[in-house]
């Protein structure tokens, strides 16, 4: 057989991110740890895997069985399925090809575990060459091997294309109004990155953590989660970005990183300074003007609701 299958786990992490790094697609969603930490989650098996061309890799794919609900379906949790990405030499026709052997391979495990559903989902964001580019190459291909689609919009900054007054004027009159507003009230903006001493990432890390429970009122996330999340910031995946009253950290945000594309992960607010301060929306005008200056080319804020 021309195709063969080598398994996540037996690949390991430090092999697994070379691949990522070589190939092209939406590679951040296919990072060994961010399929790590969506596999975190409750009743969440990962079975994700590489395809082999005569021993040699030329397909990641991002695959897991979840058992959360009564229908098992091929999905981590809420997150759908990433698209697979493809080495760099894989042209058109062998793409076809390594796609009909992903499909055939789901579909004996689909068999095997009882599963009728897997939901697919491909990202603007695509890399090509080490950078991230927003682009429509391949977003539809799967749509041969489906009997549906959904487009979600999301909301990407090209922070490179416009200069600070420029990304200023295109907020809406509402977010300017209240950007200035608390601009006024003088509080300081911080960001803990690896750069930082490992005691003031786990200080302001244990306060992300402790703010979104106090804010949920429940255990939001796995503790392993966690532990990724935090791994990341010493493994310079991901920053911590904070505003300060004084010497109170009132606002988090958390977000992900590859290459010259940044994404706002997690945020939450210290309840008690949200109505004085609202500083949801200069905290993350700050954390884009941040990823401005070191060069970063895009900011995605996350998808638009109607």
């Amino acid at each position: 057989m021309r195709f063969s299958v080598e398994k996540f786990d037996k690949i390991g992490k430090h092999r697994w991110n070379k691949f990522v790094e070589k190939f092209n697609g939406s590679n951040h969603l296919l990072t060994w740890q961010n399929i790590n930490y969506q596999a975190a989650f409750k009743k969440i098996n990962n079975i994700s895997f590489s395809v082999l061309d005569h021993n040699n890799t030329v397909a990641l794919v991002a695959l897991a069985i979840n058992n959360s609900n009564s229908l098992k379906t091929f999905s981590f949790g809420n997150n759908l399925t990433p698209q697979p990405i493809f080495s760099n030499d894989v042209n058109f026709s062998l793409r076809k090809k390594i796609y009909e052997f992903i499909f055939d391979y789901i579909n004996k495990l689909a068999k095997k575990y009882k599963i009728k559903e897997i939901n697919f989902v491909s990202h603007p964001i695509h890399f090509y060459e080490h950078k991230a580019n927003i682009e429509s190459k391949n977003q539809f291909e799967l749509i041969m091997f489906s009997s549906n689609y959904l487009v979600h919009n999301t909301l990407i900054n090209k922070l490179s294309m416009f200069s600070k007054d420029q990304l200023f004027s295109q907020l809406s009159k509402y977010h300017r109004k209240n950007i200035n507003k608390i601009m006024k009230k003088k509080l300081k903006f911080s960001i803990v990155n690896y750069k930082s001493k490992k005691s003031n990432i786990k200080y302001h890390f244990e306060n992300l953590k402790k703010y979104h429970f106090k804010s949920a009122k429940r255990k939001t996330r796995p503790k392993k989660t966690w532990d990724l999340m935090f791994d990341q910031i010493l493994d310079n995946e991901a920053d911590l970005f904070c505003l300060l009253n004084k010497s109170i950290p009132i606002s988090y945000l958390y977000c992900g990183r590859y290459k010259n594309f940044a994404w706002g992960w997690s945020q939450v607010n210290l309840e008690e300074y949200e109505k004085e301060f609202m500083p949801r929306h200069l905290l993350e005008w700050e954390t884009m003007m941040y990823y401005k200056r070191n060069n970063l080319d895009f900011y995605e804020l996350g998808e638009r609701f109607f």
